[in-house]
């Protein structure tokens, strides 16, 4: 797929944390999604995923599980890593796994907003794919999708891939009538 009339291809960047695996499920769903919508992705865990390398890359997808409110520290972590560059004309999405519950706080709120302080787009509104915890002995020990996450991941993968093409489209074709 090209963009305003070029041959350049869209690229998108899927980084995600994962406890359980269900985080990785889901981030590799949506790079499904985004592949179905002719974007070339690359999807990497926070811990093999060169930071500096962001820049490099139109769409920037973060995700992680949902631990005592927020994002773990592996995000947190990842964040920092990406300091105070500026992400400025590039598009960003955030996603997590939780508990259906308004108490389990949000991963992908945290992970929204660190993206947005860092001069990304959010090209879509922030997405959770809801878990349930196994627990043996009182300790929580895994975590299953609820059914039909994965497939819904896919799907919004597809949507935020054509959406992302769009705006590149519209900004690049203003720009290209002004010069």
């Amino acid at each position: 797929m090209s963009t305003g009339g070029s041959c350049r291809k869209l690229s998108a960047a899927v980084v995600f944390a994962s406890r359980f695996g269900t985080t990785e499920v889901v981030a590799r769903a949506f790079e499904r999604g985004l592949k179905e919508a002719g974007v070339e992705t690359f999807c990497a865990r926070t811990s093999e995923f060169p930071p500096q390398t962001l820049g490099n890359y139109d769409l920037i997808c973060l995700g992680g599980p949902t631990e005592v409110f927020t994002a773990t520290k592996q995000v947190k972590d990842f964040l920092n890593a990406m300091g105070g560059a500026s992400m400025e004309g590039r598009f960003g999405f955030a996603f997590d796994t939780k508990l259906d519950s308004r108490m389990s706080g949000s991963a992908a709120k945290y992970i929204e907003h660190a993206l947005d302080d860092r001069g990304l787009h959010m090209i879509a509104e922030r997405e959770s794919a809801i878990v349930t915890s196994r627990k043996e002995g009182g300790r929580i020990v895994g975590a299953v999708l609820r059914d039909g996450e994965e497939s819904r991941f896919e799907q919004l993968g597809a949507r935020v891939g054509r959406a992302t093409e769009d705006a590149l489209e519209r900004i690049e074709g203003g720009v290209q009538r002004q010069a």
